[in-house]
């Protein structure tokens, strides 16, 4: 943590060689995604991982990295990812120990669950679920805790899918 402010911070990858999905804050210019299906382009991703680990794992401030944001599926599939994030997390795991690894579930998934085994068997992993109500104007008067109200409102039954006892921890992003 940073000492000063008590800070902590998350390196997010938002972008990846090739696009984990079509849109523009995933650099995509033209709509293409071509991450999930290059093996190149997982590479070199990983290395991209490996290189900010490597840069700031001593940092104190690190708390956590997240591998990828929003791979969209099909085109990233489940395969590809899953290979991406045992190599990205053993990336993280060569520079820190304490370090939390965190591993975004896929847009259109139709399974919630489907990285909950997988990163279950896998130290400090994190679960990355996003719930998107940014375009809508009735947050725009929200405090924090109404937002907090909202969530334990409306989602608690998909966050129980995606939580488990003994199983990774779940970050959950509102707003996109």
């Amino acid at each position: 943590m940073d000492r000063e402010y008590n800070l902590g911070v998350i390196i997010d990858l938002h972008a990846a060689p090739g696009s984990q999905n079509p849109f523009e804050h995933s650099a995509s210019k033209d709509g293409s995604q071509d991450w999930g299906t290059s093996a190149a382009n997982i590479a070199q991703t990983v290395q991209v991982i490996d290189f900010l680990a490597s840069r700031y794992a001593a940092s104190p401030s690190l708390l956590a990295m997240e591998l990828l944001n929003e791979p969209l599926a099909p085109g990233a599939s489940l395969e590809s990812l899953k290979t991406y994030y045992r190599d990205g997390y053993n990336a993280v795991r060569k520079h820190s120990s304490e370090a939390y690894v965190i591993m975004s579930n896929r847009l259109s998934s139709p399974d919630p669950t489907e990285l909950l085994e997988f990163a279950g068997g896998l130290p400090r992993a994190v679960i990355d679920v996003h719930y998107y109500v940014l375009f809508n104007s009735m947050f725009d008067t929200f405090t924090v805790q109404q937002n907090i109200d909202f969530i334990k409102t409306n989602y608690s039954s998909a966050l129980s899918t995606v939580t488990k006892q003994n199983g990774p921890l779940t970050c959950v992003r509102m707003g996109g």
